[in-house]
């Protein structure tokens, strides 16, 4: 339960970034997709542990992208069903859990060629980026939705060979959310952290 398929939660660490007005939305992905990839299969980080590349995964993320905004998003009206120390530890875990997904989903596998194609815009506040990820002799098309906040791009979906992440954390927080509480869900992500 509330495990997305592998290839799904690296696509979403490896893409994440703080987007910065600067640069554009593509290419601040791009260059945060070749960051995280060379940490996890550069020489630099051979002898890393598991552990330890998932600490250096979520620090780099956490210095690029605001995650809250794709978790809140996938959460939907059950946010507001957790009080405010429930939602930070919920934030927390689901970070923590995604991270630990793409490290360990990665063990083993061969170095993933991203190729980003031309970003299309929808509204002068949304735009989609296109990209196909080779992985293991397989391609998977993924598509990039951003949102201008502010003045920022955040990233606040990823909708992988028609599987849109937020969609999918969306509908199991509300089955959780049907019978359960925001103290169970908090059981239930530190469990699954565990394994």
């Amino acid at each position: 339960m509330y495990i997305l398929p592998p290839f799904i939660l690296c696509l979403l660490i490896a893409s994440s970034s703080f987007l910065s007005a600067a640069m554009e939305p593509a290419d601040k992905l791009s260059e945060t997709v070749d960051d995280i990839i060379e940490f996890v299969y550069g020489d630099c980080c051979v002898s890393a542990s598991p552990e330890q590349k998932q600490v250096k995964v979520q620090e780099l993320l956490e210095s690029r992208y605001d995650m809250t905004v794709l978790i809140r998003r996938a959460l939907g009206r059950n946010w507001n069903l957790l009080d405010s120390k429930e939602q930070a530890q919920v934030l927390g875990l689901v970070k923590q859990l995604v991270t630990k997904a793409y490290v360990e989903g990665l063990n083993g596998k061969e170095r993933p060629v991203v190729s980003f194609e031309k970003t299309i815009e929808i509204s002068s506040k949304r735009i989609e980026v296109p990209s196909v990820v080779v992985l293991d002799g397989k391609s998977v098309h993924v598509l990039y939705r951003l949102g201008r906040i502010d003045s920022e791009w955040e990233l606040f979906d990823i909708v992988a060979e028609g599987i849109s992440v937020v969609s999918s954390f969306r509908q199991q927080f509300d089955d959780h959310f049907r019978t359960e509480n925001g103290a169970q869900l908090i059981t239930k992500l530190k469990e699954l952290l565990k394994k």
